[in-house]
């Protein structure tokens, strides 16, 4: 009988790995996506948009224009190209999606997030502050997106209420409790 429990635990270690192995892989990948569209939103923030193309006049202006022009067909294939990756993982993982849902990141909203920045840099022909303010909305949206963080319960019957505390004066508290005289109790409430 004891070869019985060898064999059904060495078993269900082994299935109990591959299993593991099978659900590991893609939470790296969206982990790993994940850290690269943080990054990528982190540089992109601050490049310079294309000015109109009338304006530059001298050959400095016109190589500024044309590498602004590639920065932005960068960014645009880069966005897109990561929220493709991302809705692919949750279309084929469903698993791997419903487990990520549970630890607070949502793939397709970051996925759809990352192709509607995309979309935005596609329309940037020039630079405008309506453009600067879509670019911006766009990247805290999908900073939001790609936070993992749980929402709060709506249960009402757990709520922790986290206060700071200060070890000092805990002391001089109960101090100031032990020290206040005991009311005496009227005869009427006895």
């Amino acid at each position: 009988m004891q070869w019985f429990y060898l064999v059904t635990v060495s078993a269900l270690a082994f299935w109990g790995r591959i299993a593991v192995e099978f659900i590991s892989r893609p939470i790296r990948t969206i982990f790993r996506l994940r850290r690269r569209a943080l990054a990528w939103t982190l540089a992109f923030c601050k490049t310079a948009l294309p000015q109109p193309r009338e304006l530059a006049i001298s050959s400095q202006q016109i190589r500024e224009y044309d590498h602004a022009v590639q920065n932005v067909a960068q960014a645009q294939r880069i966005f897109r190209d990561l929220g493709v990756q991302l809705l692919a993982i949750g279309e084929n993982e469903p698993a791997v999606r419903s487990l990520m849902g549970l630890m607070g990141l949502n793939i397709d909203l970051a996925g759809e997030k990352l192709i509607a920045l995309s979309e935005i840099y596609a329309k940037a022909t020039i630079d405008s502050a309506q453009l600067r303010r879509e670019i911006a909305a766009a990247i805290l949206d999908i900073r939001s997106a790609l936070a993992v963080s749980r929402d709060r319960s709506t249960n009402d019957l757990v709520k922790v209420r986290v206060e700071p505390m200060n070890l000092f004066r805990a002391g001089t508290a109960r101090q100031r409790i032990k020290a206040r005289p005991v009311r005496q109790v009227s005869a009427a409430w006895r």
